[in-house]
């Protein structure tokens, strides 16, 4: 859905301003990106609301893209799926009730997982040993700054992040 939507959106635009724009395939790509996102968002202000969850669910996104921008992690295979996963999995978030040793304890793992496994592969040009480093550190002390909070919403965003770091099947997808 996501994919054809923006192939039709980047048809459209090539057309109106041939001469301006990139090809069709780059304008189809950045903006699946950018209904992805949007999608995304959209549902999960809706859910929030809904449910009366709207600041849980935005610290819950916001604390899950943080550390995914840093960590890297699992994609799914379409833009589809990671939506609907995603949503779902944010979603659930601020809803689970986690006691303080929960929050302790599922943060001490998921820096565990961070340091072990982040980055990973999904991040390109991952030679350099000082950008690896930088970015395992940034995701370590990311997490760590809920041994600060004790928030069992970040709690469990992170440790949502870090389970998506697990190299599936021994490799990375």
């Amino acid at each position: 859905m996501i994919e054809k939507l923006s192939e039709v959106m980047s048809i459209k635009i090539k057309n109106a301003s041939p001469e301006r724009t990139n090809s069709v395939a780059i304008l189809s790509y950045a903006l699946s990106i950018l209904l992805n996102l949007f999608f995304i968002c959209f549902f999960l202000f809706l859910i929030g609301f809904w449910t009366n969850k709207l600041l849980g669910t935005f610290i819950a996104l916001i604390s899950f893209v943080i550390l995914r921008f840093f960590s890297g992690g699992y994609h799914l295979k379409s833009l589809d799926q990671c939506f609907l996963v995603t949503t779902a999995i944010i979603a659930v978030i601020p809803h689970v009730p986690v006691n303080s040793f929960f929050v302790y304890l599922l943060t001490a793992i998921s820096v565990i997982l961070v340091f072990g496994f982040a980055p990973n592969s999904t991040y390109e040009n991952l030679t350099v040993p000082r950008k690896v480093l930088l970015l395992k550190l940034s995701s370590v002390l990311i997490v760590s700054t809920n041994f600060v909070f004790g928030s069992p919403i970040v709690a469990l965003s992170f440790f949502v992040q870090s389970l998506l770091l697990i190299p599936k099947g021994g490799e990375y997808q």
